[in-house]
């Protein structure tokens, strides 16, 4: 059990560090503190599962990412743009769409 505990902390950690985030920004993004933050990627501590959510939505990873780090990420940054486009909202959406179209229409 304790190596799973320690892969899971790895899946965090590097997931973490792909995104670009410090430890502070993903723990204030989640809204955990930093100590249970290092606590899960250092030292084996497995988080609730609303904590584990937090941590996932706040990467706007897929769940496959932490739970099943062995598998090859295919177009990894697609399915990063993909969850974060659920997170905004009908007007960020608009925005993004006409800025899109633009850059379509320059290739």
């Amino acid at each position: 059990m304790e190596v799973l505990h320690e892969f899971f902390g790895i899946a965090i950690k590097n997931a973490r560090m792909d995104c670009g985030l410090t430890q502070e920004a993903l723990a204030e993004r989640a809204g955990i503190s930093c100590r249970y933050l290092i606590a899960i990627e250092n030292e084996g501590k497995i988080p609730k599962l609303p904590a584990v959510y937090r941590l996932i939505h706040s990467m706007h990873i897929s769940a496959d990412r932490i739970f099943y780090p062995e598998q090859p990420s295919e177009g990894s940054e697609r399915a990063q743009l993909a969850h974060m486009l659920e997170s905004c909202s009908d007007r960020d959406i608009h925005i993004l769409l006409g800025a899109v179209k633009a850059m379509l229409q320059e290739q």
